[in-house]
């Protein structure tokens, strides 16, 4: 089953500049930045897609588009197979997300966020919410901190827990590494592979640490400048990686993105 599909998606945002001119200041428009410039993708259910990209590759901005944080500015795309207004509120239940940081009350422990983040969803009891807290290795002293004074690391299994409330189908992380320690990257991925192996739950990874992506990824997604370079597969991408000599993932996307010199950013 498709669980996500774009065709020609886009996302805008206008620069301004400070104009001087017979001493006055103003603001115009200086140009159009394209995050997204018309991608086309597609995803399965029951894959785990690496997403790959320099800073600035427009890979948070889909996430937030998949997410309902942020309207595309042309192009379309579905959900489940949903596309309009109302169907995509539906499929949105379906899906749990980590982008960028953590939210939540600043005043409140973990526990107490967890908690009032359940309440927006059905059939969540507490004992769901202290089972995550054990699966994401948030520990008791740990989720009775208050978020404003939680560690990076700790914020970051927190975001992981809330993004399993409701148990989705469909996950997205962005960068759920970051703040780790060695263990907390162990146990990431490991969770990661269990979610999906167990519960055929499709995720959507965003990240910078290539050989750790690498050892958990069925698919690949290559984003350069706003564009899909290419989707592969994690077999197809080793077997490439062999027959050129590289020694990476880091490299091959490296090689990718040299031949895209030229390569438009609107």
């Amino acid at each position: 089953m498709t669980v996500f599909e774009a065709n020609s998606l886009t996302k805008a945002y206008r620069e301004k500049m400070i104009s001087l001119s017979e001493r006055r200041i103003s603001l115009r428009n200086r140009m159009t930045f394209n995050a997204l410039g018309g991608v086309d993708l597609q995803m399965e259910s029951g894959q785990i897609y690496g997403l790959v990209g320099n800073n600035g590759a427009g890979k948070t901005t889909l996430m937030r588009i998949m997410a309902g944080l942020t309207p595309p500015t042309r192009g379309t795309f579905s959900l489940f197979g949903s596309g309009s207004d109302r169907e995509l509120f539906l499929a949105r239940q379906r899906m749990g997300s980590l982008i960028a940081q953590p939210s939540g009350y600043d005043q409140l422990t973990l526990w107490q966020n967890l908690v009032n983040q359940s309440m927006l969803l059905t059939g969540i009891r507490q004992e769901d919410i202290a089972a995550l807290c054990d699966l994401v290795g948030l520990e008791e002293g740990q989720k009775h901190r208050r978020l404003r004074m939680a560690s990076t690391g700790e914020k970051q299994r927190y975001g992981l827990a809330a993004a399993l409330l409701g148990n989705p189908e469909l996950l997205l992380l962005d960068e759920p590494m970051n703040g780790l320690d060695p263990r907390g990257i162990v146990d990431t991925r490991e969770l990661l592979l269990r979610l999906n192996r167990e519960q055929g739950m499709t995720i959507l990874i965003s990240s910078h640490l290539l050989t750790e992506l690498h050892q958990v990824a069925t698919d690949y997604i290559f984003l350069h400048k706003g564009k899909v370079l290419e989707t592969i597969t994690a077999a197809e991408l080793d077997s490439r990686i062999a027959e050129r000599g590289l020694g990476s993932v880091e490299d091959y996307f490296l090689a990718l993105v040299k031949t895209q010199t030229d390569y438009p950013s609107s």
